[in-house]
């Protein structure tokens, strides 16, 4: 497995923009991608093979490939299904490959939930007029298919607020300049690549790179909503962010990392394996299959204290009495898994320095953890709220190591070179 994760880049707009067009010329131009081949119950047009522009499958075979949860995404578009190998992306980008899909914008959208770290493009014909000479130029389509087609392209307009970047394709030189400008700009981004070895030449407070190849890590981050009725819930102020910079971190030393996220909006960085949470119970679920197959556990997630003794349906009224909630405490989640793999846990104190490390080493014990990460919520402009960070990694056994102030993934950097060699799974 590679320590850069490949790029997953997806194409989407109406049918007739060009997007293969401009999917092909790519991997032509750029030979760190792949094309992905899309499974489709539609029968060959003209001149399309077998493997190299389409798998093509029965209704009933397709039927069995969703069973099996074989698509990444699928969707049904002017009356036929299209899906992408869910199994192929994943072992492509975690081999440090790039991957660029050619599908609709509902299938673009369906990817991006499963793998919110996708770079999505809609392509947009110049005008209506020219997008129907291109549809009428395939000599493919009747004069009721283009109808439908035309009409389908002035909803998926609705749809481009959706998508990181447009590219309007009016004409194959100068829009492929374009993707290849935003290829450029997106493979240079920190979250997808190692960390910089001049930034770590020229900082003589980072630690050497300890590689983790061969390792599987399970990250936890995130909050948890614990919900009173339907719309109400009771949850703090985590981001996520340092949950997914210590996936990139842990991912670009070569480890396979599993990153379990709360409902937030921080972006998970490129080939790790995503899985979803919402509240406390959902996270122990998760974390009591997985924690056994992996060989460290970390957990920055921000599991909340307490939640309502029940749960109510729909809206609760707001009525002038108010609303009274009888609440009961939340278990400790990581304690609860941390006989499973070696455990990373995360304290977030307030007040004295020294105070809030007596009460971080508590925890650490009683959680059972090797070592954890202390900081502290009464510093300005740093932790849970920011895009900066600094605390103590505690190390059984072992000196504590002050982290400076930094970015989160400065932190989350120090943090992995710092654990030095990696545990031996039961420890």
């Amino acid at each position: 497995m590679s320590n850069r994760a490949g790029m997953l880049l997806v194409l989407a707009g109406p049918s007739g923009a060009g997007k293969t067009t401009l999917a092909r010329r790519l991997v032509s131009e750029a030979p760190e991608f792949e094309f992905s081949v899309s499974t489709t119950t539609r029968p060959p047009r003209g001149g399309e093979k077998e493997g190299r522009d389409y798998d093509f499958v029965t209704d009933d075979e397709f039927d069995e490939l969703v069973r099996e949860g074989f698509f990444l995404e699928w969707a049904r578009v002017h009356g036929y299904r299209y899906g992408t190998s869910r199994g192929w992306v994943e072992k492509t980008l975690a081999a440090g490959r790039s991957v660029i899909l050619d599908i609709d914008v509902v299938g673009a959208r369906n990817v991006r939930a499963a793998i919110p770290g996708a770079v999505l493009v809609f392509v947009l014909p110049p005008s209506a007029g020219v997008l129907a000479g291109r549809l009428e130029g395939r000599g493919t389509e009747s004069g009721e298919d283009l109808a439908r087609r035309m009409s389908a392209a002035s909803v998926e307009m609705r749809w481009i607020g959706a998508f990181d970047f447009v590219v309007e394709n009016d004409g194959l030189p100068e829009a492929s300049r374009r993707l290849l400008s935003i290829v450029e700009a997106e493979a240079s981004r920190i979250g997808g690549i190692p960390y910089p070895s001049a930034a770590r030449a020229l900082d003589p407070s980072m630690p050497p790179p300890v590689s983790w190849e061969g390792r599987r890590v399970l990250i936890a981050s995130g909050p948890t909503r614990e919900y009173i009725d339907d719309v109400r819930f009771l949850s703090n102020r985590s981001s996520g962010v340092m949950g997914c910079e210590l996936a990139s971190a842990f991912r670009a030393a070569g480890a396979s990392v599993t990153l379990l996220l709360g409902p937030c909006r921080a972006a998970p960085p490129r080939a790790v394996t995503l899985e979803r949470f919402t509240d406390a119970s959902g996270l122990s679920a998760l974390l009591h299959d997985l924690a056994p197959g992996h060989d460290l556990l970390a957990m920055p997630a921000a599991v909340a204290d307490f939640r309502p003794v029940r749960r109510m349906d729909g809206k609760l009224p707001r009525s002038g009495g108010g609303m009274m909630l009888e609440l009961e405490q939340v278990e400790d989640v990581s304690a609860s898994v941390s006989g499973l793999c070696p455990l990373l846990s995360f304290s977030l104190e307030f007040g004295d320095r020294d105070i809030a490390l007596e009460r971080a080493r508590r925890k650490m014990s009683s959680k059972g953890a090797f070592a954890s990460f202390l900081n502290f919520g009464d510093l300005p402009g740093s932790g849970m709220d920011s895009d900066a960070d600094s605390g103590v990694l505690i190390r059984a056994g072992r000196e504590d190591v002050e982290i400076p102030e930094g970015s989160k993934r400065f932190v989350a950097e120090m943090i992995v070179s710092s654990l030095g060699r990696p545990p031996s799974r039961g420890v």
